[in-house]
């Protein structure tokens, strides 16, 4: 119920001041406008904070019940709202809700900006991207950034674009890059700090100009959990990084695969739950037939207890060797392969 100024002048002289004025620690009014109005000698209690999403808890506490102005609960509600998201929460009917210890249907009952974000499966929804066909725009294969160090260097670089849409896509605060040869993961997610807030990366041949650390995949030297890890692994021995023991691009099918189970299973170590483990991955057309890296990987990762959450296919305008390719191929009498595949993984 809501009192008049002759309600609570007459509540004084009958009763007293049962209900103090309170105020927060810099002696601003939370609850009492109306009795300190009677009577401005009315007893006062400070609560010793000044924080604004606990003043907004208390005076919502001593009010809600009280017939209090349709408006002001909206403002109590939108404030809040603006609170959480400034802590980085959505402001969610149901995030209000829990703040102010009330249901969820008492304040979508008031919310007077119900299209805002709420809480439902529909909000944790990435970023669409707008086809699972990367690299592709306006019916031509684009090249990759021209501004990304030392790609040209290193056979097979990632291109910057794949990074780009994984990250627009997850919205991964902490990234893993554990075969990262030039560093294009980190160029990538540096041009994005309000997205990604760490990024490690690390490879059997260190690249110390791309901020890459030795480290081998199977085991990279961090104990951080991640949302989102990728992997562009070499496609066999098609190309040979170095002569490393270690380095999975000296290894026959057997060792390969089961090198990746390895992998596999430290990844899903390290990543949060619901992460994603990306995998760019390509055939390879050797010795009269084609090697189906891309089936290998999909199984292993299921069975390693991945769910296969998503994939595309990743198109290049500067894929080297492509004349040596199409005259193998038309030798060869089969179809020349412009293509690898991103598979997206995501832990169960």
């Amino acid at each position: 119920m809501s009192f008049t100024r002759e309600d609570l002048e007459k509540s004084e002289k009958t009763v007293g001041q049962i209900y103090p004025v309170l105020k927060d620690k810099t002696g601003k009014i939370i609850d009492g406008f109306h009795r300190k109005r009677v009577n401005p000698d009315w007893k006062e209690e400070q609560i010793n904070t000044d924080d604004p999403l606990t003043v907004l808890q208390i005076r919502v506490a001593c009010q809600y019940r009280r017939k209090v102005p349709k408006e002001e609960k909206q403002e109590w509600i939108k404030n809040c709202r603006k609170i959480l998201q400034e802590r980085g929460l959505q402001g969610t009917q149901q995030e209000i809700a829990d703040a102010f210890g009330l249901t969820q249907q008492w304040v979508s009952k008031y919310d007077s900006e119900p299209t805002q974000k709420q809480a439902s499966k529909k909000d944790t929804t990435p970023l669409y991207v707008k086809s699972n066909v990367w690299g592709l725009e306006n019916d031509k294969v684009v090249k990759g950034d021209p501004e990304q160090p030392d790609s040209q260097f290193h056979h097979g670089s990632t291109p910057a674009f794949v990074v780009e849409n994984l990250v627009d896509l997850y919205k991964p605060e902490k990234v893993l890059d554990s075969m990262a040869g030039v560093g294009t993961t980190k160029y990538v997610c540096d041009k994005k700090p309000e997205i990604v807030k760490r990024v490690d990366q690390f490879d059997i041949n260190a690249w110390e100009k791309g901020d890459v650390k030795q480290g081998d995949a199977e085991n990279p030297p961090t104990d951080e959990k991640y949302d989102l890890i990728f992997n562009h692994i070499p496609y066999l021995n098609m190309v040979r990084y170095s002569n490393e023991n270690d380095d999975m691009s000296n290894f026959k099918l057997d060792a390969f695969l089961e090198k990746m189970k390895r992998i596999f299973t430290k990844n899903y170590e390290l990543l949060e739950p619901d992460g994603k483990y990306s995998i760019l991955v390509g055939d390879w057309r050797h010795g009269g037939k084609i090697i189906p890296l891309t089936a290998y990987i999909t199984v292993l990762g299921i069975e390693c207890g991945f769910v296969l959450w998503d994939e595309a296919i990743k198109l290049s305008a500067e894929q080297k060797g492509k004349q040596l390719q199409e005259y193998r191929a038309q030798k060869g009498g089969y179809m020349p392969q412009n293509y690898d595949t991103v598979l997206i993984f995501r832990k169960k």
